[in-house]
């Protein structure tokens, strides 16, 4: 088995890919069926609950797109019922430190290199080698949301099993007590990024349009969520009626 999101990154390019609030298997597949390589399915957020979350899956596999999810937590259970249950990778929410991002990769994955249990989840139907070869497939994404996160940008890529950085720049912008982009929240965005690279790790950011995503691209950010099928739906319900009104 082998992550296609892991080998483009590795080739330098980007990989674009968007989140799921919804709470919709049929989204999810419309989603991965208009050309999205990777859905996140938001548990933080959004009121998925973990069967709910597996028929995600399934649906965002069945068009052949690869199935991330936002763990709610990071507490080891979580960790591994979401990745029992098929993710491919997960995002972390408010990661601030090494050790918490220490933790979380070695939760991700099986001894020798983690502590993750080994048990019978619909997982092992992903490939009859899923055990011996999703240590080094799988995708741990901590996500930055304040500053204590930012300042320590580097050494958290640098940690040994963390595959992205990612940004929330929204609660980093409320950590900061400005709005999003302000210049001080610019620049902790860029010095993040900076860290990253620096790490030699991939950078990721949310985006809210196709705009601002070839924007941080073209600034060195690789993993993009371009935004989330909410916002999509939201988008062209507005746009279809101010068109009519």
């Amino acid at each position: 088995m082998k992550n296609p999101i892991r080998e483009t990154l590795a080739a330098g390019r980007a990989s674009i890919g968007s989140w799921l609030n919804l709470a919709s298997p049929l989204s999810a597949e419309v989603m991965a069926a208009a050309g999205f390589p990777w859905l996140v399915v938001d548990t933080e957020h959004a009121p998925f609950d973990l069967q709910l979350v597996a028929h995600t899956f399934r649906a965002i596999e069945a068009r052949g797109a690869i199935p991330l999810a936002r763990s709610w937590d990071q507490d080891p259970v979580t960790i591994g019922r979401l990745l029992d249950a098929g993710a491919w990778g997960l995002v972390f929410p408010h990661v601030s430190n090494v050790e918490q991002a220490a933790s979380l990769a070695r939760a991700m994955r099986y001894p020798p290199d983690g502590t993750r249990s080994m048990g019978t989840g619909r997982c092992t139907t992903i490939s009859p080698d899923y055990r011996r070869d999703i240590n080094a497939e799988v995708l741990c994404i901590p996500q930055i949301e304040d500053m204590e996160g930012i300042d320590q940008a580097e050494a958290i890529a640098s940690v040994e099993g963390v595959d992205i950085g990612f940004l929330g720049p929204s609660d980093l912008a409320l950590s900061m007590g400005v709005e999003a982009g302000h210049p001080n929240h610019e620049a902790a965005l860029q010095r993040f990024r900076e860290g990253c690279k620096r790490a030699g790790k991939p950078s990721g950011i949310p985006a809210g349009d196709a705009e601002s995503a070839l924007r941080r691209i073209a600034e060195g950010f690789q993993f993009i969520d371009l935004t989330n099928d909410l916002r999509f739906l939201e988008s062209a319900a507005r746009q279809a009626i101010a068109a009519v009104s």
